[in-house]
Parts: structure tokens; sequence; C-alpha cells
């Protein structure tokens, strides 16, 4: 008889896998920084605090789908090609990544109480974007006086004005990490991810080796355009993330089969 329960539980639990949907809710906190035209960058004072929460819903022991939110600082000090410069921002980020786990995964399972992980998604970063051309001008070719003379007067009035703005930027999280339970409801884990922004305001280094060109048109008149380097798809602002999480279990569906749980 318990052969034959054994046996039908086994059935029942391989079945159910992609059936044994949970939930649980997590902190986060660790350190981030950031990757991007600036070099020479100190790592050490470059780390700062982020903290974040999540909630992952878990389809099976091996998919979940994730919605987090990150807030913290962002910064540097460093150079831009050989001048100094640094940057530091307060950075917001809301993020929804799918999970796959390696092995099984079961918050409150002995058997399946640890995994390696990855995850990735989509992200929207909210944050300051400081455009300051006193602090530019001896960096970036856009803003030296050959380039200020042939630039039209609306591009020359914009280029000279100090401005600030808030950034609603897209970005593609990636990570990896491992997690293991420390009881019937809770986990813990560490991970590490990385964020590549479509967009390069994050270092306030927006486009920094664009220029003014001028080209000789019909009837001899001149017609100039920017030539940049940057895109919407190729730029070179990253931030990455190394930190803990705590999970809690607050909800789980379909029950695993007690005698199957005990099979060594």
């Amino acid at each position: 008889m318990k052969r034959f329960f054994l046996i039908v539980c086994s059935i029942l639990t391989f079945s159910s896998i992609s059936a044994q949907e949970t939930a649980d809710i997590g902190i986060w906190g660790g350190v981030g920084s950031y990757l991007g035209d600036m070099t020479q960058i100190d790592q050490a004072s470059s780390l700062n605090p982020n903290v974040g929460v999540f909630f992952r819903y878990n389809f099976n022991s091996r998919l979940s789908l994730r919605t987090s939110l990150m807030a913290g600082t962002i910064g540097a000090t460093g150079k831009y090609e050989a001048d100094p410069w640094e940057f530091d921002k307060f950075m917001t980020d809301v993020s929804v990544m799918g999970e796959f786990n390696f092995f099984r995964y079961i918050i409150g399972s002995k058997r399946h109480s640890m995994t390696t992980y990855l995850m990735s998604g989509l992200g929207t970063s909210l944050y300051k974007y400081t455009y300051d051309p006193a602090l530019l001008s001896p960096m970036v070719y856009y803003l030296n006086n050959e380039q200020l003379g042939i630039v039209p007067a609306e591009i020359h009035d914009e280029l000279i004005l100090e401005k600030e703005e808030s950034i609603i930027g897209l970005n593609v999280p990636i990570g990896f990490g491992f997690k293991f339970n420390i009881g019937e409801r809770m986990g813990i884990g560490i991970e590490a991810i990385l964020r590549k922004y479509f967009n390069d305001k994050v270092d306030d280094l927006d486009d920094p080796r664009k220029f003014y060109s001028l080209t000789d048109g019909p009837n001899g008149s001149s017609q100039g355009a920017w030539k940049s380097y940057n895109t919407f798809l190729h730029n070179n602002d990253f931030t990455y993330h190394l930190g803990i999480h705590l999970t809690y279990r607050f909800y789980r569906g379909d029950q695993e089969c007690p005698v199957y749980e005990n099979i060594k």
C-alpha cells in the first residue's frame, strides 16, 4: 500500500510541476556602481548603497516572474579622457524580470532547497540629468570656440545654457544569483545585476564625442548637422548592483506530496 501511495504521489508531483504556483515577497540590500564613458574610476568610492523590494510569482519550481523596485545612489569619481569628472545622483528603478532556476527550488522544501538562477527583463529608471557647460567645455569638442562659432543661433543658445531635467529611461537588466532556504517560509540569496540603459545621460556625459559639421549644399550654401556616436541602442551607460535578498513565501498553492518530499 505504501509503494502504491508513493507511485501515485510521484506521478501527481511530476504532472503538477507546471501548476505548482507560489508567491513571495522580499527585501534587497547591497551596493551599486557604474560603467560608461568615464575611465580611471575610483571603484572604492564609487560603490554606493542601494535597497529594494520585490514581489515574485512562481509559476512552478523553475520559472518565476518578478517585479522589483530598487532605489539608491549611483555615482563615480574618475576621468573623461584626460580631465577629471564626477557625478552623484539618486536613481529609482522599476523592473519586471523573468527568473529561471537551474534546479527545482521551492521555499520550505527540504529536497529542493537551493539553486543557481538567471534573470532578465525590462526596467524603467528615474533620475536627474544635469547639463553644465562650464564643467563640460574643457572636455567636449562641441563646446569649444570653433564649434560654437558655426552652430546656428538657436543651437548656440541651447549649448551654453545650464539645465537640469528629469529622465525616465528604459533599461534591460540581466542578472544571476544563488538562493537557498532558511526555514519553512523564508529564503535568502545573493545576486548580481547589470543594467544596460537606452540613453547616455546617467553620467551627465550625453554623447560627449558628438560634433557639429558643415557641408556644402546646392548654390554654394552650407548645411549643418550633428554627427553623433551614440544612438538609442548604442551607448556606453551601464550600472551594476551586487546584493543580498531575504524572501518570505506568503502564498503556496498545491502542496508537494509528503512522501515524495522525503525520498532520498
